[in-house]
């Protein structure tokens, strides 16, 4: 039971860790369409009465981009970089001082043009766009769109509604809302060329089997071999 718990858990971080690896990576994709290449600001997450709850540090730079994530569900800090010059993805954890590399997924990378929206890892999504008009976000002209994603995973189907503010010069939404309130805002920008440094895995630290804030999942049995499981 112990184990069982325990893959829960491991999952339960993996999809949290494969989700923000997927939206880092749209980011980066999204970037190369805006006016602006090089840029960095605050990603602000707000929950629905306009309260912050956390706060992502964005670089980007010629098409890379460097996600700075701070600790959440019971993870780490952690730093997603994403290198499309070198079809690589690096997520770090801090703490640990290890690094997690994963190659970038060509077809992902050709699906994701502008205006697009991330397809969920193992799933495919269709988008729909409907445009609202226009708004001023953060001193930035923007175009206002509400989009509807369904996204289809494993047999199941299941759509999302958000509310999008982009920008010519960025094209990283300036906002995003969701149904029940929820926001990303993009604060804080500024404009300018990015230290390399930032775009290259830390001196010292070591390459790791597993992702930021999974254990070593090598020793435990398979789903399949368990008391009562059904088959898969």
């Amino acid at each position: 039971m112990q184990d069982m718990y325990g893959m829960r858990a491991a999952s339960r971080k993996a999809l949290i860790v494969s989700c923000l690896a997927v939206a880092v990576l749209w980011w980066a994709v999204a970037a190369w369409a805006g006016s602006v290449s090089d840029y960095a600001g605050d990603m602000v997450s707000l929950d629905a009465a306009g309260k912050v709850e956390n706060t992502s540090r964005l670089f980007f730079s010629g098409g890379k981009a460097r996600v700075e994530i701070p600790a959440q569900e019971d993870m780490g800090p952690m730093v997603i970089i994403v290198r499309p010059d070198r079809k690589v993805q690096w997520m770090i954890d801090v703490k640990a001082r290890t690094y997690f590399e994963q190659p970038l997924d060509e077809k992902a990378l050709a699906g994701m043009n502008r205006g697009g929206a991330p397809a969920m890892p193992m799933g495919e999504s269709t988008v729909k766009e409907e445009p609202l008009g226009s708004e001023k976000v953060n001193g930035y002209d923007t175009r206002k769109k509400r989009v509807t994603v369904t996204s289809r995973m494993m047999g199941h189907a299941r759509t999302s509604v958000s509310t999008v503010w982009t920008a010519d010069e960025f094209d990283v939404p300036l906002r995003e809302r969701g149904e029940t309130g929820e926001t990303e805002e993009f604060r804080n920008i500024k404009v300018g060329a990015q230290p390399a440094a930032l775009f290259e895995v830390p001196q010292g630290y070591t390459r790791s089997k597993n992702m930021p804030g999974m254990p070593d999942m090598s020793g435990m049995p398979d789903m399949k071999d368990m008391p009562g499981m059904p088959d898969m």
